[in-house]
């Protein structure tokens, strides 16, 4: 998940980690499920946090950029900033818009007294016993199939959230070393530039995903932060 280089580099002054002995090439491509390529940059080890053992694994993705939505900009600005504000006439319920051209309060001609309509009575087509008939259904239907919000767990995911699962389980793993110091949780980190840990910088996009590592079985299983 995306974090702020600035948290960063306020854990990294809680305890600075060691560099692990790790054996791999900083100038050997890895080609990444994507169609992305990664540099290895190196492996540090803390036991800070109250987790155990964590081994960071740092990788650099030059275009990691280009792969990540942009979240520049206010996400309340509207897209057309341009335009002149809508005014309402309360007091004849006429609009004038941003173009110029004038609107009843309704949007469509005809002023429409909210003072007159009822949320939920039936209208003079609609037969009332046909109305609580169709509002009986449409809660049953509700209940019977209630909408669920999205996953919590797909939400949390980072866009690259695939090549940097696949990083652990085929790059990570196999280079833990056995017998040896176990971690008990396993950080890969992408950047997009080469950057020293704990460093700010804000022309650097990073990306941290965690996993944790059991104590019976080599599996990167993943922690949503």
């Amino acid at each position: 998940m995306t974090r702020p280089a600035a948290v960063c580099a306020s854990l990294a002054l809680l305890a600075l980690p060691a560099a692990a002995e790790i054996k791999g090439d900083a100038n050997e491509a890895i080609r990444l499920p994507s169609g992305a390529v990664a540099y290895w940059q190196e492996t540090l080890h803390d036991s800070a946090g109250g987790t155990g053992l964590t081994y960071r694994f740092r990788f650099v993705m030059p275009d990691l950029a280009a792969r990540v939505p942009s979240t520049e900009g206010s996400a309340t600005e509207p897209d057309d900033a341009d335009r002149a504000p809508i005014e309402i006439d309360t007091e004849t319920a006429e609009v004038q818009g941003g173009d110029g051209s004038d609107a009843d309060a309704n949007g469509a001609g005809e002023y429409l007294d909210d003072r007159s309509v009822e949320i939920g009575a039936a209208t003079p087509d609609t037969d009332p016993a046909a109305a609580d008939v169709q509002a009986e259904e449409d809660a049953d239907a509700m209940v019977d199939e209630p909408a669920l919000p999205a996953a919590p767990d797909a939400l949390a995911q980072d866009p690259v959230h695939d090549d940097v699962v696949w990083l652990c389980e085929n790059w990570v793993l196999p280079r833990i070393a056995s017998p040896g110091p176990r971690p008990t949780q396993i950080i890969v980190s992408l950047a997009d530039k080469k950057i020293s840990f704990g460093t700010y910088d804000p022309d650097v996009l990073q990306l941290f995903e965690a996993f944790r590592l059991p104590a019976d079985r080599n599996a990167c299983e993943w922690e949503p932060w």
